[in-house]
């Protein structure tokens, strides 16, 4: 049974719900869905939701997944992914980081959302010149 995902548009981000059987397959087919949909839309920053998401992948299929997000979502400015708590493994986050794409897993919505807004990736010189013109 394939994923079910809703696509949400914000100002500062994408967001996708994603429920379902975690089995590589929905994974793969999700991240050709981020791919067409961010290309499309000129979108740079996206939240997937994978809280409702049932059962979780091996740790090589883990790092798999970082891998080809880091390889199919370059486009990308950052990637938030949102887990259960008591998933959380870092394996896909190291594996993407190390190719360098800017995914972080996360258990709390209002932290991924304060990662992908603009203030959290606003430079100390972008932040001094704002302060300047207000």
């Amino acid at each position: 049974m394939p994923f079910i995902t809703s696509i949400t548009r914000y100002p500062e981000f994408v967001q996708l719900a994603v429920s379902g059987p975690a089995e590589m397959k929905n994974f793969v087919e999700l991240v050709a869905t981020i791919e067409s949909e961010t290309v499309y839309w000129s979108d740079r920053r996206v939240l997937a939701d994978l809280r409702d998401v049932a059962g979780r992948l091996t740790a090589p299929e883990q790092v798999f997944l970082g891998e080809l997000v880091a390889q199919n979502l370059p486009h990308l400015e950052r990637l938030a992914s949102l887990v259960p708590p008591d998933q959380i493994t870092r394996n896909s986050e190291n594996a993407a980081q190390e190719m360098g794409m800017q995914l972080r897993v996360f258990t709390s919505l209002d932290d991924a959302v304060a990662w992908l807004s603009p203030a959290a990736v606003r430079t100390p010189e972008a932040l001094a010149q704002q302060q300047h013109t207000h």
